[in-house]
């Protein structure tokens, strides 16, 4: 039997006719648009402003509270344009205009020392929890709202009061629901906090680079951490099918730093897995192609310079041209001076040169420029040469005959 959802229209019109009539004759529906109209165009736009901040404030509240009552320190809390963060000292706040570009808040944890699976799935759990408090604050913001508004809009008499009361209700209505609805939304570069919530609980991957980028906002670097996290990798790495989704390839790229800057063990069943890679497809991303970079000096480093400079030349023939130019030019010249193909030292001390993508974000944080230098030294210099074989003239005479 097919629904027929029309039948429910009666119903709806006879329930806002029944209200609309009860507000009426209570004289509420008075006080309501009395209330309203003693307001300004100027007071409706600020009060938006304040309803903004007020739900923005009190959601990464939540993440930032359900952070600190579970024991794991705090670097910042981004709310727009305002930025409050700590060094090893104390708290600072900064305003910076170009942060408006995030229309939202970020906090920010410092998860210090990860030494092993238990303080691992710790501070896996840990996460998990802020992640869902925050949407609960957000919908009891919302209800408590709701509440208030009906009990000063049937109790209270001050008029202007009430004005305001209703328009911050129905501001902080239209903004909690975009963000429980943003709550569900996600795709490869965004996940809502129901999303990531369910997959910090279920998906290895998307827990382990979760875990692994807060590292950098560390206060103190550890090398137990570094070590584990790389340790991590490779068990997923070796254990999980190729994939090309960017957390997947946020924990390749953990497992070859530890390869190329700490000089980890190479694991030959991930040697074989990795020269399955498809560069193509990785060429189509920016952080895909930061790894087909990798890749190259994987190569290098594991003495093939051959296979890594036929990659290389691949990636120029492949690389996505949408892509910012500035980034391509950077980590083309930065690969070929790495693998001494050509010298590029001058190009890559200039920092105007240098592509930092959306780490400019947490400047007030780390140093992007700086944390790029890092990946800018040669690797050991390997030989790329055939031998040629010079016979004398007797030896070609003999072969001639």
């Amino acid at each position: 039997m097919k629904k027929r959802h029309w039948l429910y229209l009666p119903l709806i019109i006879f329930f806002i006719g029944f209200f609309y009539t009860t507000l009426i004759y209570n004289g509420i529906w008075f006080k309501f648009t009395e209330g309203l109209g003693s307001l300004s165009i100027i007071g409706y736009f600020l009060w938006l402003i304040f309803a903004f901040y007020f739900t923005l404030t009190l959601h990464e509240l939540g993440h930032f509270i359900a952070f600190h009552f579970q024991g794991v320190k705090l670097r910042a809390i981004y709310l727009t344009i305002f930025v409050f963060y700590k060094d090893e000292k104390r708290w600072h706040f900064t305003i910076k205009p170009k942060l408006w570009v995030l229309f939202g808040g970020l906090v920010v944890p410092d998860l210090g020392e990860i030494a092993d699976e238990d303080a691992y799935q710790t501070l896996n759990h840990r996460f998990s929890n802020s992640l869902i408090i925050a949407p609960i604050v957000t919908i009891s913001v919302l209800i408590v709202s709701i509440l208030t508004f009906l009990l000063v809009l049937i109790l209270g008499s001050n008029t202007h009061l009430l004005g305001i009361i209703t328009i911050n209700t129905i501001y902080i209505v239209l903004l909690s629901t975009l963000y429980i609805y943003t709550f569900k939304l996600s795709n490869p570069m965004f996940y809502g906090d129901f999303v990531a919530y369910k997959k910090m609980k279920s998906d290895p991957i998307f827990q382990l680079a979760q875990l692994t980028q807060y590292t950098m906002f560390s206060l103190r670097d550890s090398d137990k951490t570094i070590r584990f996290l790389w340790d991590k990798s490779r068990d997923i790495v070796s254990k999980e099918p190729l994939s090309s989704s960017i957390f997947y390839i946020m924990v390749v790229t953990n497992y070859l730093d530890g390869i190329l800057k700490m000089d980890y063990e190479i694991d030959p069943l991930i040697d074989d897995k990795l020269k399955k890679m498809n560069l193509s497809s990785l060429c189509r991303t920016e952080q895909g192609l930061s790894l087909a970079y990798d890749l190259c000096f994987y190569e290098y480093k594991n003495k093939n310079p051959e296979q890594a400079y036929q990659k290389f030349e691949l990636i120029q023939r492949r690389a996505n041209q949408k892509l910012d130019k500035k980034m391509l030019t950077y980590l083309r010249n930065k690969s070929a001076h790495i693998m001494h193909l050509e010298d590029h030292e001058a190009f890559l001390k200039d920092k105007e040169n240098l592509y930092i993508g959306n780490a400019w974000i947490f400047e007030a944080l780390i140093k992007p420029h700086e944390m790029l230098e890092a990946y800018h030294k040669k690797l050991p210099y390997v030989e790329y040469s055939c031998p040629v074989v010079f016979k004398d003239d007797e030896e070609q005479k003999s072969d001639l005959d």
